[in-house]
């Protein structure tokens, strides 16, 4: 139907006001209304313009349109059914609903609740409705039941209904994108912020702006529906999370839906809170609309309700120069950034569902890790409370960074112990245990997977409480993300798993792998990349751990060779990020076949963990991701490990391990190695780590993993 047809029947009827809150599909409906009707309002939310349907109707006697989305029905329930409704005050007023989230119609993850339930909630606050039609007669009808029962009535919506209607284009006055704004500001935030976006085009351009920089989404909170309460979602996490910077990327229109919520926002005095509004006067998403916010006083608001810095940007370089003040400053603070319209016809939507971005997010918040060069200065921070500490370490390590380390721990009592070796084993544990004899309200474990794991050993059999800060200094083994610790006894390998073990900080800067050996970081590095394939291929693998995995072993991929031949700055960072994902995801789902019979290579051969992984890896890449269903472990079914499989071999050639092996100088060759026995050896294969594998082996099949 033709919108200027439609409209015309309602005048026809008396129907002379409209007002309410734009829907996409009924855009074209309300852009003919906004250019062709003298009394049409765009309200704040859809319950005020309910209440502002019934003023009218008691001052002129006349019925009014109320127009909106179906997912706007829940801010109307109040004043339906305590104002309008026959057993109050029986006000009689349309609705016109966007019918989203229809049955058997493809639509977005938040609509699709809302379009099962709209009849329902009809039906339940007893409110006459249909499907708008063609049929005029029928249009009428329902005109005359609201005059002669002064009942609400409401006409559903369905995507197309309306022809298109080419709008009066109004000229724009502010120039800076939305994109150029997001991307200005993710450059400036702390590694470690979290981001919660409101509806509609923001959280697209976020979620675009993270694909562009091979980022991820996990530090965002993409808030797709509940318009108006990203702001309120964000405040309770910045009350939870005090020492973390959270940001709330608000639009005009989501701001207004519920401003009075910012008051209750100032009362809380949250330093770690800063509030951007990106302002183009206008509900971009669902076609442009005015909103009222183009003559408003951001700044005075915010700072009459209680906050404490209010700021506001015109261009991008007055947003790059105000970003520094207003991310250094005590919140609760207030950014107001002018931006352009945008029809973001070409934006991203989320691939992920938005229960998995959900477990990211709050993974990602749980994580408290600080990741990048300059990430240890943070350390005089965490430990400002901190009086006595232990730390273990590394003489090497230490000696190479304690220039750095040693004044961040000025005024503290400090004791260094490092009698271990790389495979820490039971002696060496018990050694320790008799020799420190003082209690320690902090731990620091500074190097690599193993000194990480000696202190874990240590808190564990101590039964420690002590706060516990791990500092990486090699980008392989993940330690500081996880749970665990490995110790030898007896020559074999025995893995403690408890959840005080896993560190309260990680502080993960790449500076720290400058002038490492390379044998030292390739073994590292191939350490993450196995542990990232071998957690994606899991049989106790879930969506997030394979979110971890899937994206450090991305970055390996991209960056190990690079990273390993040189000293390569971003290639560094992205391996020390890809080994801290790779620690994330087997902290989930364990580590299989490789890792299994890795670690009688530590042992008896002296052989570096991350080469003795290398040993049988490629053979077993090959075995796992071409498994016969006979051979099949995994109870998810084939189908699910074939995607498993197929995302594998598309990221891996037959022939990558190999030239990868022969490009970081890893020889994987048993006989050039020295090693021989392999029969009895594979027979000390570690049973636990083999039983997370999705195919099963004889021994004589693992005995063929290897290159002799």
């Amino acid at each position: 139907m033709k919108p200027d047809i439609f409209f015309s029947i309602l005048k026809k009827e008396g129907i002379d006001f409209f007002c309410g809150v734009p829907d996409s599909l009924l855009k074209d409906f309300c852009f003919y209304v906004d250019d062709n009707c003298a009394d049409h309002i765009v309200c704040a939310n859809e319950g005020n313009a309910i209440a502002m349907a019934c003023g009218h109707y008691l001052a002129t006697g006349k019925i009014a349109c109320v127009y909106m989305q179906n997912s706007g029905l829940g801010n109307c329930i109040n004043p339906l059914l305590s104002l309008s409704d026959p057993e109050v005050y029986n006000i009689p007023l349309l609705m016109i609903i966007g019918m989203r989230g229809a049955p058997n119609v493809k639509d977005e993850p938040q609509h699709i609740k809302q379009g099962k339930v709209t009849d329902k909630l009809l039906d339940a606050m007893q409110i006459k409705y249909s499907y708008l039609s063609q049929n005029i007669d029928e249009i009428k009808q329902a005109c005359n039941y609201m005059k002669e029962t002064k009942r609400p009535y409401a006409f559903l919506v369905n995507k197309g209904f309306f022809e298109k209607y080419e709008r009066q284009i109004k000229p724009q006055i502010n120039t800076l994108s939305c994109k150029e704004a997001v991307v200005a500001i993710l450059e400036k935030i702390p590694q470690n912020s979290a981001i919660v976006s409101t509806t509609g085009h923001i959280s697209r351009y976020l979620y675009q702006a993270r694909q562009d920089s091979d980022a991820g989404h996990a530090k965002d909170f993409l808030t797709v529906g509940s318009m108006g309460h990203c702001s309120s979602i964000a405040a309770e996490i910045a009350r939870q999370k005090p020492t973390r910077q959270i940001f709330c990327f608000d639009g005009d229109g989501a701001f207004l839906m519920h401003m009075g919520s910012i008051s209750v926002i100032a009362s809380l005095n949250l330093k770690n809170f800063k509030h951007i509004v990106f302002n183009n006067n206008a509900h971009a998403s669902v076609g442009g609309l005015a909103t009222v916010a183009g003559g408003m006083d951001f700044q005075k608001l915010a700072k009459s309700c209680g906050y404490k810095e209010a700021y506001i940007a015109a261009n991008l370089e007055e947003l790059k120069n105000i970003l520094p003040d207003f991310i250094e400053k005590d919140g609760p603070a207030l950014l107001e950034i002018k931006i352009k319209q945008s029809s973001g016809d070409d934006l991203p939507r989320p691939k992920e569902k938005p229960a998995d971005n959900k477990e990211l997010f709050m993974d990602f918040l749980q994580d408290n890790s600080f990741i990048g060069k300059g990430s240890i200065n943070k350390l005089q921070e965490v430990i400002a409370n901190s009086k006595n500490i232990l730390i273990f370490t590394g003489n090497t390590i230490f000696e190479k960074i304690k220039d750095i380390t040693v004044p961040l721990l000025k005024g503290k009592n400090i004791d260094f112990y490092n009698d271990f070796s790389t495979n820490p084993n039971i002696l060496e544990l018990q050694k320790a245990l008799n020799s420190i004899n003082k209690n320690y309200d902090t731990i620091i474990a500074v190097g690599g997977g193993s000194v990480i794991d000696f202190a874990k050993l240590y808190k564990y059999e101590t039964k420690s409480n002590a706060f516990f800060i791990a500092i990486p200094t090699t980008a392989g083994s993940g330690s500081q993300a996880t749970k665990f610790a490995v110790c030898f006894v007896d020559g074999k390998k025995k893995s403690i798993e408890s959840d005080n073990l896993l560190p309260n900080i990680a502080i993960v800067d790449p500076q720290f792998l400058k002038d490492s050996p390379r044998y030292l970081k390739a073994c590292c590095a191939f350490d993450a990349l196995s542990q990232s394939i071998e957690s994606f291929w899991s049989i106790y693998s879930t969506p997030l751990s394979r979110k971890y995995a899937l994206a450090s072993l991305e970055l390996c991929k991209d960056n190990i060779v690079s990273f390993v031949n040189s000293e390569d700055e971003k290639s560094a960072y992205n391996m020390a990020l890809a080994a801290h994902l790779s620690g994330k995801a087997i902290n989930i789902s364990k580590t299989t076949v490789a890792h299994a019979l890795s670690y009688v290579f530590n042992v008896k051969y002296n052989i570096a963990h991350g080469h003795a992984v290398a040993l049988s890896f490629a053979r077993a890449f090959e075995a796992n991701v071409n498994i016969a269903p006979q051979d099949l472990l995994d109870k998810r079914g084939a189908d699910f490990y074939k995607n498993i499989s197929n995302t594998l071999k598309s990221m891996f050639n037959k022939d990558y391990f190999r030239n990868l092996f022969m490009q970081i100088g890893l020889e994987t060759n048993l006989t050039k190695l020295g090693i021989k026995n392999i029969s009895d050896l594979v027979k000390e294969v570690n049973l636990e780590r083999l039983s997370n594998n999705p195919r099963k082996f004889t021994f004589k099949e693992l005995e063929n993993l290897f290159f002799i």
